[in-house]
């Protein structure tokens, strides 16, 4: 679910604290321990979690059917309020507030973010305008455990994109269990192959020009390494 290939997870334990405790952990996870109906529609729609945690002991059979039910059915708030709390949890999570975040301008912010919802499973956290084609936007997305931002080129701010530049000053680094896979499909959605992904200084590497200009690295160590770590910026 971090690297937004769901949207939605069950876990479970003993008592489901454990679990429930473990999930949180994740970047981009905001998980509840429900014991009945009415806590997981109400983690639905005021907390917008999207990891049910379960308690093996107490959860008999027709419970669980009624707590899956109203998870399942329940819908999160659109209301101010509500989504600024749900703001407020990612801030505390440090899922939205990485020490530094890139910010990459575009021409069409709009199909960017399509684009990155697809090609990466970024999951958008955070956006301003953009509610329909054409229309300007800023946009914060997460793959993994880290985001970055999207905006459409504003020649006024002095943000241009590499279509307008010709070439871009930095590139991004996506971290991912399978880069092949992941690069497969970026280029199915209309990126431009620099180079295949092979083994490459203790690292499984590929590389790619997206749409808009911006090139990516798309690779993870070999190896162990911890999975979830994913769009680090890192200069050219």
């Amino acid at each position: 679910m971090a690297e937004g290939l769901a949207e939605q997870a069950i876990v479970c334990c003993w008592t489901g604290t454990g679990a429930s405790i473990a999930a949180n952990k994740v970047p981009g996870v905001r998980a509840a321990l429900c014991g009945d109906a009415a806590t997981a529609a109400g983690a639905r729609r005021w907390n917008d979690a999207n990891v049910l945690a379960l308690s093996l002991r107490t959860t008999s059979h027709a419970l669980l059917g009624e707590i899956l039910d109203a998870w399942f059915a329940g819908l999160p708030s659109e209301e101010q309020d509500d989504r600024l709390n749900v703001e407020h949890l990612e801030r505390i999570a440090g899922a939205a507030t990485a020490a530094a975040q890139a910010q990459l301008s575009v021409r069409d912010g709009y199909a960017a973010v399509a684009f990155y919802r697809e090609a990466f499973g970024a999951r958008e956290l955070h956006r301003v305008g953009g509610a329909a084609p054409g229309e300007p936007l800023v946009s914060q997305l997460q793959a993994g455990g880290s985001a970055f931002w999207v905006a459409d080129e504003s020649p006024e701010h002095a943000n241009f994109s590499p279509q307008t530049l010709g070439g871009g000053s930095a590139r991004m680094l996506l971290v991912v269990d399978d880069p092949g896979a992941v690069q497969a499909r970026a280029l199915a959605r209309g990126a431009q192959e620099v180079r295949p992904v092979a083994e490459e200084r203790g690292w499984l590497l590929g590389r790619i020009e997206d749409p808009f200009g911006h090139h990516w690295e798309i690779g993870r160590p070999l190896g162990e390494w911890p999975p979830g770590h994913a769009a680090h910026a890192r200069e050219g």
